[in-house]
């Protein structure tokens, strides 16, 4: 199941039952302030695949996020090529708009879009906050989630 887009205030849910991520992703939607003037918050996979998204205006996901993806590992490419470590988050600014990437584990991470009349400081605020939450959510699903397994091997 792909992702939807909604239209102007709409939120778009690609999740997997059970997994840490999918329930980070619902407590992520909730987490965004929609009066801020953020453009767009998408939460994804390191693939591009969207696990969550808000986006103030209607934009194509299915561009957006796998381009968000590719940019992600081509900074880290290039920076390792440079014989830096990956870093953990990203910003861009360009044109009228400023992106912030930030790698959330090995698996997703969380992609901002704002205006550039939007404060940095407004934008980094943001990003901690939902870091923050997408964080607790998924330490506390695989908390409840580790405990199962473990029988689960036990019986094997």
């Amino acid at each position: 199941m792909g992702p939807s887009s909604l239209g102007r205030g709409g939120i778009g849910l690609g999740r997997k039952s059970l997994s840490a991520l999918g329930n980070a992703s619902l407590s992520f939607l909730s987490a965004i302030d929609t009066e801020g003037g953020l453009d767009a918050v998408l939460f994804l996979r390191r693939t591009g695949s969207v696990l969550a998204s808000w986006t103030r205006d209607g934009i194509r996901l299915d561009v957006v996020s796998v381009m968000a993806a590719t940019m992600l590992a081509s900074v880290d490419t290039i920076v390792e090529a440079l014989g830096g470590p990956s870093s953990r988050s990203i910003s861009v600014t360009s044109g009228d708009r400023q992106i912030v990437a930030t790698k959330l584990g090995s698996q997703a991470f969380l992609f901002v879009i704002a205006p550039r009349t939007v404060s940095q400081r407004y934008v980094q605020k943001a990003v901690r906050e939902l870091v923050v939450r997408l964080t607790a959510a998924s330490a506390t699903t695989l908390q409840r989630v580790e405990p199962r397994s473990s029988k689960v091997e036990a019986r094997h």
